[in-house]
């Protein structure tokens, strides 16, 4: 269905997807993931993937679509919609390096043509640039919630206890077997898109289960961990920057109510946050925690607002590289061997990062295989990380 628009959704957030094509391209996708590991990740597809580069296919058929007048380039950074894009072209301008963005029958696309201006090969990509050999399949894999939890499990690293299913029944049985309480959503998809947390009961757990189903056959149940949620970047196996997530919270005083505080809290909010909504799906996000709009939270209670994170949501940011425990770095830096892929970024939730892992409870909940790098250039706090500095070092750019 590619003429389906995105509806605006309370479930997606302010990054709707239209719901049926993701629902079938995801599906579709984990169906064929044994498929595709069987037949392009074997050393004779390897060989031929790293000859087809070589060679530069990817840019003779550009030249072709540009030729027959298909395709153009748009050589402006500021007229690129994709933030990540951007910071790449930034640094890259301070490099020499030439970066523009293909446009196929006037749509703009997260598709890249680069070269040094000094007469380099050029180097075409998506998203972001990789190296000509990656040493894993696991790009193929990694944003696959269970393949992702199943294969932490079995190298030893902390990952919440849950389990993908596709049927209530299934859920249930795994709902009554776990910690509570318990975050539910698409195995498929990021930006915590469909997702709810604070289940507490089988009622809320039914919900859950229909909204996560709206975006992917296969849904994922598990523990909620407590703490802010980050987001590790690692480049050619270096820790780029570690990037805190907050929901919008409030903390009470024993004597206003959510209502007043969170008025309170968007009076005095910092200009790069945006107000938080006290909307139906605020009123049903803390109906799982037994409150209401005019609940007076005791003092010193930080209560939780929505599912959603960052500053978009009226949470906030910040980059924590620096009071990042060395265990935690060196946590990530294995995570990220293990998965042998030069280029990933992990959300992994815990509740002091300047402290060991190994003494709290904690654990990675998903891998991304296209991180959005600015989220470290553009921290609401802290100090931001040049992120595409190093993704063009690793180019050799």
């Amino acid at each position: 269905m590619p003429n389906e628009k995105k509806s605006s959704c309370v479930y997606c957030g302010n990054n709707p997807v239209p719901h049926f094509t993701h629902w079938y391209f995801e599906t579709v996708n984990i169906l064929l993931t044994p498929i595709r590991r069987a037949l392009f990740y074997n050393r004779f597809s390897r060989q031929l993937g790293r000859v087809l580069k070589r060679v530069g296919l990817a840019n003779g058929l550009l030249s072709l679509l540009v030729f027959f007048r298909l395709a153009k380039f748009q050589d402006d950074p500021a007229k690129c919609r994709v933030r990540r894009a951007q910071v790449l072209w930034e640094e890259g301008n301070k490099r020499g390096i030439r970066m523009r963005q293909l446009v196929l029958l006037g749509k703009p696309l997260d598709c890249y043509w680069a070269q040094k201006r000094e007469g380099g090969k050029p180097l075409v990509f998506f998203g972001l640039p990789r190296p000509l050999v990656t040493a894993s399949d696991s790009l193929d894999w990694m944003d696959d919630k269970r393949i992702l939890k199943v294969f932490f499990q079995k190298h030893g690293l902390p990952v919440p206890k849950g389990d993908s299913v596709s049927s209530f029944k299934q859920a249930s049985r795994l709902f009554e077997s776990i910690a509570k309480p318990v975050i539910v959503k698409p195995r498929a998809g990021s930006r915590g898109r469909h997702s709810t947390t604070f289940v507490f009961t089988l009622a809320d757990l039914k919900q859950a289960f229909r909204v996560a189903k709206q975006l992917c056959y296969w849904v994922v149940a598990e523990e909620q961990l407590k703490g802010p949620v980050y987001r590790a970047t690692l480049i050619n196996f270096e820790l780029g920057g570690v990037l805190r997530g907050d929901a919008p919270q409030i903390t009470g005083n024993g004597i206003d109510t959510v209502r007043r505080l969170v008025e309170a809290k968007n009076a005095a909010s910092h200009p790069g946050v945006k107000d938080i909504l006290l909307d139906a799906a605020a009123s049903r996000f803390l109906a799982r925690q037994g409150l209401v709009f005019d609940s007076v939270p005791k003092p010193g209670e930080t209560v939780a607002l929505s599912e959603k994170i960052g500053v978009n949501y009226g949470g906030s940011s910040s980059e924590d590289y620096a009071v990042c425990h060395p265990a935690n770095q060196a946590l990530f830096v294995k995570a990220a061997r293990l998965l042998g892929d030069p280029i990933v970024g992990f959300d992994f939730i815990i509740p002091d990062i300047s402290r060991p892992w190994q003494e709290q409870k904690c654990g990675f909940i998903e891998a991304n295989s296209l991180p959005f790098i600015n989220l470290h250039h553009d921290p609401l706090l802290g100090q931001p990380r040049n992120v595409a500095a190093q993704v063009w070092a690793m180019m050799q750019m």
